[in-house]
């Protein structure tokens, strides 16, 4: 697990390393999240509430649209819970390299 940023790229399926922005009382919230480079794949953002032991993948909205992004993108989020941890799936790729970093 890793506080502060986690960066990489996948060149095939797998997992990130965990991320856990910073639970400190004051600390910001919000953290950011980067995919970015060319290729046809799909990496999905998902997060622990039991310190890794199971996870589960987030939302983009209140309707449940899973976050799933098959292009670049980078984003804002916020987690207001202490202890959520953070990982990125990459469930499928095709071709192609992508690169990542989650940092606060």
């Amino acid at each position: 697990m890793a506080t502060g940023k986690v960066t990489g790229a996948f060149s095939q399926t797998g997992l990130s390393e965990s991320f856990a922005p910073d639970s400190r009382p004051g600390a910001p919230r919000r953290f950011n999240l980067s995919l970015w480079g060319s290729f046809t794949g799909l990496v999905a953002v998902e997060r622990s509430f039991d310190g890794g032991a199971s996870w589960v993948g987030c939302s983009r909205d209140g309707a449940g649209t899973p976050a799933n992004y098959s292009t670049p993108v980078s984003l804002v989020l916020e987690e207001p819970e202490a202890g959520v941890l953070y990982r990125l799936n990459c469930s499928t790729l095709s071709t192609g390299t992508v690169s990542y970093r989650l940092s606060q």
